[in-house]
């Protein structure tokens, strides 16, 4: 691994207030959302899925697309069609614990939900669970003009009056409105944040049945409904 990478992990894992001790085995101890940030942020580790290879017509069972990639450029190098694998400087393989805990991802939840969990922990992120304080708006706006732009009126009514002997109509209009984020929106969010938890807590599970060499997971998880917190 480059000295750029051990110094990022060594960063990550100070940052993990609370989480410096060692196990037995001399293992540092990290949360499972820290050990996920490490092997996609840090070593970007990255996920395998062999119905890519299997759609590209190079499927095989149990061989990884980079790995099959690997050998048609090996083959076409033989074959002097001036293919080469880059071995340039500066590049390096994830940690073996980082593919690790990409097996360990790949293989607990299913393959859509891995990519999303992988790239948020990529970014060093979380579901976005606050989605604001409810406001009332107009459900739709008028165009921008020079007053700036204004809640697009509808007809709520037509009522029917007399004007002397004349009959005559008028619209009595008004601006529907509507509350953002919407109640169906708020449920929605907090619904992907606890799938998230939940793929992280199986993740947990199937890694402590797993000997890392350089990390021991622990018990601490990110909180289940921060939203209980911030009311």
């Amino acid at each position: 691994m480059s000295r750029g990478k051990e110094h990022a992990a060594e960063s990550m894992v100070a940052a993990d207030v609370g989480e410096r001790n060692v196990d037995e085995q001399g293992r540092e101890i990290i949360s499972i959302k820290r050990l996920l940030e490490w092997a996609f942020a840090t070593e970007c580790a990255t996920l395998d899925f062999d119905e890519v290879g299997a759609a590209l017509g190079i499927g095989l069972p149990g061989v990884s697309a980079e790995h099959r990639v690997g050998e048609m450029l090996a083959m076409g190098f033989e074959r002097g069609e001036g293919v080469r694998p880059d071995t340039s400087f500066g590049r390096s393989h994830p940690h073996d614990d980082a593919e690790l805990v990409a097996t360990a991802l790949r293989n607990a939840v299913p393959f859509d939900v891995a990519i999303w969990v992988a790239e948020l922990a990529r970014m060093c992120r979380v579901p976005r669970w606050n989605l604001g304080q409810p406001k009332l708006q107009p459900r739709a706006w008028s165009k921008r003009n020079h007053l700036g732009q204004l809640g697009k009126t509808e007809v709520c009514r037509e009522v029917e009056y007399m004007q002397g002997r004349r009959k005559r109509v008028r619209q009595e209009l008004w601006v529907p409105c509507v509350w953002a984020p919407s109640v169906g929106e708020v449920a929605a969010a907090r619904r992907g944040y606890l799938r998230w938890w939940g793929a992280l807590l199986s993740v947990r599970s199937d890694l402590r049945r797993m000997d890392l060499a350089r990390y021991s997971v622990s018990d601490r998880m990110p909180p289940m409904q921060p939203w209980r917190n911030s009311c």
